[in-house]
């Protein structure tokens, strides 16, 4: 195993589009842990989330309660020997498209299903997250 430089940590989030958001709360014991689709521009350090929100979701509670998150995104990028693996931690704050736009473009290159708000069905709405960050580390262990 080794540690990953912040180039290579960075190089691992804009090449990939999908990872688990962990989220917690005070009056809750267990984490809630939510696979999403993410992007991240490395112009602008944002890594950016739109999640979708229904009255009383476990999620959008556990949003409310405490903004403190982590994200992990792994990679395995050659095939059976070398697997990357990036934790992300810090705030998940509400934004504006506008302000993530750059980081949901990178979304939509690096997912085979891009989420698109404009088109889901139903009665629940998008909203627009950014991640914070205040802290990431990469490791990268080869198997074989």
């Amino acid at each position: 195993m080794r540690t990953l430089s912040d180039e290579a940590v960075v190089e691992v989030l804009a090449g990939n589009g999908i990872g688990v958001l962990a989220l917690s709360s005070p009056s809750e014991a267990t984490p809630y842990p939510v696979p999403v689709a993410f992007g991240y521009d490395p112009a602008t350090d944002c890594l950016a989330f739109h999640l979708s929100e229904s009255d009383g979701s476990r999620k959008h509670r556990y949003l409310a309660a405490n903004a403190s998150a982590a994200f992990t995104v792994y990679e395995e990028t050659e095939p059976k020997s070398v697997w990357r693996s990036v934790v992300v931690t810090g705030e998940l704050v509400e934004t504006t498209y506008g302000d993530v736009e750059p980081a949901l473009a990178s979304l939509a290159s690096n997912t085979q299903f891009a989420p698109n708000p404009v088109s889901w069905g139903g009665t629940e709405t998008t909203t627009p997250y950014e991640l914070r960050i205040e802290d990431w580390s990469g490791r990268e262990f080869r198997v074989g």
